[in-house]
């Protein structure tokens, strides 16, 4: 919580949600508006507002005082102060749940999914939007200027399958995998979202926004910088990965999983 309460200052200049995402949420939630959707770990409530605006009834749970202070506010939105790990709610007392990039703060995640059982009504879905680094496609240039940052990353993130499998055995139903390739466009500007913006890693608020340029250790954070900076200006960046320019999606280890 206390990197939120850190970067959630700045959150929403970069941290807007993407239609994209919100339209797959939707999808995979697979019920209709009014229902009570469960956002954990919902920031500021970009996608919460969204769901909202649609018609459905929206509880934001959210631990950060900054991230809630700076929370969206409409008339199909309820705030609550809360972990993933003990959920303010009753036993079934929600329709779905989403969980978009935000699992990876969880501190026990058997006990969140378990949590999310509890509160879920039967036949409700369960959508996460989540990241395994580990996956992004092989040659991805930030895996080569950002690898110090990224391997902190892997120690948070666990393999996309290792977390398919907790959610499965607290949830007892089979949870789809599906990938999910990031367009070039993406206005929710988390880590990877710059895949074919290298000058967007030296924005003062994208930092701020992500966790780990504002996580990682200054004099690494630097060092990165620089060595980007200088491949930029010489052309070895261009000559290497200059082809990703001409991508529209990219496979950068992003996925949702659905119960």
């Amino acid at each position: 919580m206390a990197i939120y309460n850190q970067i959630g200052k700045t959150y929403n200049t970069t941290r807007r949600a993407d239609t994209r995402i919100v339209q797959r949420l939707i999808r995979e939630l697979d019920v209709d508006a009014p229902a009570t959707i469960l956002d954990i770990g919902a920031g500021t409530g970009n996608y919460s507002y969204e769901l909202a605006n649609i018609g459905y009834r929206v509880i934001a749970l959210e631990p950060s005082e900054v991230m809630r202070t700076q929370g969206k506010q409409h008339r199909n939105v309820i705030w609550k102060e809360g972990v993933a790990e003990s959920l303010p709610l009753e036993d079934k007392s929600v329709d779905g749940i989403i969980c978009t990039l935000a699992s990876h703060h969880f501190k026990n995640l058997s006990l969140c999914f378990s949590e999310m059982k509890r509160v879920l009504k039967e036949n409700g879905r369960i959508v996460i939007f989540t990241l395994d680094p580990r996956m992004c496609a092989t040659g991805c240039w930030l895996l080569d200027y950002f690898k110090p940052l990224l391997e902190d990353a892997y120690k948070i993130h666990p393999p996309i399958k290792v977390l398919s499998q907790l959610v499965e055995a607290q949830i007892t139903q089979p949870v789809k995998i599906k990938a999910y390739p990031l367009p070039y466009d993406l206005v929710d500007q988390f880590f990877f979202s710059g895949w074919r913006k290298p000058e967007l890693y030296f924005n003062k608020d994208f930092h701020e926004g992500t966790s780990p340029l504002a996580k990682g250790r200054k004099e690494v954070v630097c060092e990165c910088l620089n060595r980007l900076n200088t491949d930029l200006e010489n052309g070895d960046w261009h000559e290497k990965y200059g082809d990703i320019l001409k991508l529209t999606e990219y496979e950068c280890g992003h996925f949702f999983l659905i119960v």
